[in-house]
């Protein structure tokens, strides 16, 4: 019963809109994401990298959780970049919404690289994003598009796809 009792407590924390804990379920919902998505054997790097496109508040968040813990068994590093070109080793590339229009300038960089682009504005799964978080009923969820996952060169696990909002 007291499982019961902690679950439903975590979600009730989930769907509080908050925008530092955005940033904090944002950021933890990224490392996730990492479990579900393969890199092929040509990325293989001693550091898993998330880029960060400009200055937004889940950089805190996540690097809190980089100190912490570890993606596939590499440490983690953050990088706060001014343009794409700076984290072109990235595992993740986030663009807040604040960054939102340069979707295309983004999905261009990253073309054929093996990066996941994760997004934070309605309609950008369908411009290049693999993922995109988005608000429905006051909750935070998230959009994935397979087809633009899949022309990254990642695999990506179907249970992720089941947990999201699949987008064609």
């Amino acid at each position: 019963m007291l499982k019961k009792g902690f679950i439903l407590l975590v979600l009730v924390f989930m769907t509080i809109s908050v925008p530092g804990q955005q940033s904090m379920f944002k950021a933890l919902f990224m490392f996730n994401f990492a479990k579900y998505i393969e890199w092929p054997a040509s990325s293989n790097q001693t550091e898993f990298v998330i880029g960060v496109y400009g200055n937004d508040e889940i950089i805190t968040e996540l690097k809190k959780l980089a100190a912490a813990r570890k993606i596939n068994n590499k440490s983690i590093v953050v990088k706060s970049v001014k343009s794409p070109s700076e984290a072109g080793n990235a595992h993740i590339f986030y663009i807040p919404p604040s960054k939102s229009g340069e979707i295309d300038k983004v999905t261009s960089f990253f073309t054929g690289k093996s990066t996941l682009i994760v997004s934070d504005k309605d309609g950008l799964c369908k411009k290049g994003a693999g993922i995109n978080y988005v608000m429905q009923g006051g909750k935070m969820k998230f959009e994935v598009n397979k087809a633009n996952i899949i022309k990254q060169k990642l695999k990506v696990d179907p249970k992720l796809i089941s947990l999201g909002i699949e987008i064609k």
